[in-house]
């Protein structure tokens, strides 16, 4: 078991996803349901949003989210040193997230090292929600 994992339970092992059915989070086939975990991330020295689990059933992901949000809700009425920045957040990722994303980003890398994109990269690159691109041509074709 992951120590942060465990850490979110204070110490004791996670109950949350015993009894249901989970997902892998980065299985980019499947429509998911990401429960994510903002917190101190001591191995990286940093902030930032850990998994925590992953469902391929909405009701399941609602109500671990509420369960865990309940639970850093009670902590914090009892005292407990919890950072004022950390709780839980849900993500829904459609098939082909993941895929569309590292597509973006390999066209801003290009983009950024100004970079000749051939026409045919373009048709192959699915991109994310909200990136597109528009080409603009000289008047002889170039």
């Amino acid at each position: 078991m992951l120590a942060w994992a465990k850490s979110l339970t204070l110490g004791c092992p996670p109950t949350h996803t015993s009894d249901v059915a989970t997902a892998d989070p980065d299985d980019d086939n499947i429509q998911r349901y990401v429960v994510r975990h903002y917190a101190h991330d001591p191995e990286r020295h940093e902030r930032r949003h850990q998994v925590v689990a992953a469902f391929d059933n909405e009701t399941e992901f609602l109500r671990l989210l509420e369960r865990l949000n309940d639970d850093l809700e009670r902590r914090r009425d009892a005292g407990a040193a919890v950072d004022l920045s950390e709780h839980y957040t849900g993500v829904m990722l459609e098939p082909g997230y993941s895929r569309r994303q590292k597509d973006g980003r390999i066209l801003k890398r290009l983009i950024r090292r100004r970079a000749t994109i051939s026409d045919d990269l373009l048709e192959r690159l699915e991109l994310p929600q909200g990136m597109s691109v528009l080409r603009s041509r000289t008047e002889n074709g170039g």
